[in-house]
């Protein structure tokens, strides 16, 4: 093989992957009517949690959510002395996904005979969203962004945290609006 038609391989392999890595959707929301460019603290309330969501993973999303701020915002040593609350929430929903099998069929006895159909599958999962509110201190609402999580999919807790940062990172992305 020459050379060329290595590195065209071996760029057409990378294109294919790259274009397999999407990034989750993330919804936003905000009030039109605030004024962004004035919030420079923050407080980060205690997190909220519906669902099976675990103390570990509620103190893990605090962790989270206060690091990737830091990075953009100072901490207040008090909700009374910022100029943004922060609140998040972990939203656990278990679902169950129903897939028709129509490659492969079997068959079952019935009182009127044989029949023939496709068999189902039947898969029970935990659909897990972030949700990062941002209240002005008075708690009105300023902004919310929400994105579906991942992290529960990771069995080690520094890799959990680490793809929770990641998810927060790309809510944060879009605060303020512009």
């Amino acid at each position: 093989m020459s050379a060329v038609f290595r590195a065209a391989l071996a760029v057409l392999i990378v294109l294919s992957l790259a274009s397999c890595a999407v990034a989750p959707p993330v919804a936003i929301d905000y009030d039109s009517q605030a004024d962004f460019s004035r919030l420079h603290t923050y407080y980060l309330l205690d997190p909220l949690a519906s669902g099976r969501v675990s103390p570990l993973e509620i103190k893990r999303a605090r962790e989270a959510a206060d690091g990737v701020l830091r990075q953009r915002f100072q901490p207040a040593k008090s909700a009374e002395g910022a100029d943004f609350l922060v609140r998040l929430q972990l939203v656990a929903v278990d679902k169950v996904a129903v897939y028709d099998d129509s490659l492969s069929l079997y068959g079952g006895y019935r009182a009127w005979g044989f029949g023939w159909r496709a068999p189902l599958e039947v898969r029970q999962y935990r659909q897990d969203t972030l949700v990062l509110d941002v209240l002005s201190p008075d708690s009105e609402p300023l902004w919310r962004g929400s994105t579906p999580s991942t992290a529960t999919r990771f069995a080690d807790p520094a890799q959990r945290l680490q793809r929770m940062r990641e998810e927060l990172a790309l809510l944060l992305n879009r605060f303020p609006p512009r």
